[in-house]
C-alpha cells in the first residue's frame, strides 16, 4: 500500500537492506528474486506495550487485579531473574515477535540487568525501544526491585549513552518510569525533565 492506501500490484526492489522502490518491475539485476505471486507484502507490525522480561512468566497467574498480580507474583519473578534467563526471556520473546511479522518493539524491562536485554536485541535483529524500568517508592516490592531515586535515574541516564543509537540505529534507550503508585514525585519530575532535553 502508498500513503494514499491504494493497493499496489507489483514488485518491490530492495538494494543494501533499504526498500528502493515499490510497484514497476525494476530494470536492473538482483541476487535474489523471491515469487510472492498470489501473496500480501506487509510493513511490519509495531508493538507498542510489552515486557520481554515477563514472557517466561506467561500463563503463571490469571484472573487477579493488577496490584495483586504485580505484587504477588510479576515482580517476585522479575526480581529473580538472573542475566541468563532475563537473556532467555528477552530472545523467545524477540523470536515469537519477528515470527508474528513484528519488526520493532516498544519494551519496559526489569529493574536490573537492563544491558542483557540489549545485547540479545542487537543479535536478534529487532528494532526496539527499551526502557530499565524505574520504581523507587513502593515499599511493597521484593527488596531487589525496590530503588534510589538517583541511582534509578542514574542507570537510566547511563543505557542510554551505552545504547541509544546503536545496532545502526535499530536500538533505543528511553526513560521507564513503572507508574505513579511505583514511582516518587521526584523521580516523575526528573524523567519529565530529561525527556525534554535534546540530548542527555
Amino acid at each position: 500500500m502508498n500513503d494514499a492506501l491504494d493497493i499496489v500490484h507489483g514488485a518491490v526492489s530492495v538494494r543494501d537492506g533499504r526498500i528502493v522502490s515499490v510497484g514497476a518491475e525494476p530494470a536492473d539485476r538482483h541476487d535474489v528474486v523471491i515469487n510472492a505471486d498470489g501473496a500480501y507484502l506487509l510493513p511490519g507490525f509495531i508493538q507498542t506495550h510489552v515486557h520481554l522480561c515477563q514472557t517466561l512468566f506467561r500463563g503463571y497467574a490469571d484472573d487477579m487485579p493488577l496490584l495483586e498480580w504485580l505484587r504477588r507474583r510479576v515482580w517476585p519473578m522479575e526480581a529473580a531473574h538472573t542475566p541468563a534467563t532475563l537473556r532467555a526471556s528477552t530472545r523467545l520473546a524477540a523470536a515469537e515477535l519477528l515470527m508474528s511479522g513484528t519488526t520493532t518493539a516498544l519494551t519496559m524491562e526489569t529493574v536490573h540487568d537492563t544491558d542483557v536485554v540489549f545485547e540479545a536485541l542487537e543479535q536478534m535483529g529487532l528494532r526496539a525501544v527499551v526502557g530499565k524500568c524505574m520504581m523507587d517508592s513502593d515499599r511493597e516490592v521484593p527488596k531487589r526491585l525496590q530503588e534510589q531515586t538517583r541511582a534509578s535515574i542514574d542507570e537510566s541516564v547511563a543505557l542510554r549513552k551505552r545504547w541509544d543509537g546503536k545496532a545502526n540505529g535499530r536500538l533505543r534507550a528511553a526513560f521507564a518510569p513503572r507508574f505513579a503508585v511505583s514511582c516518587s514525585r521526584e523521580l516523575l519530575e526528573a524523567v519529565a525533565d530529561l525527556s525534554t532535553r535534546a540530548t542527555v
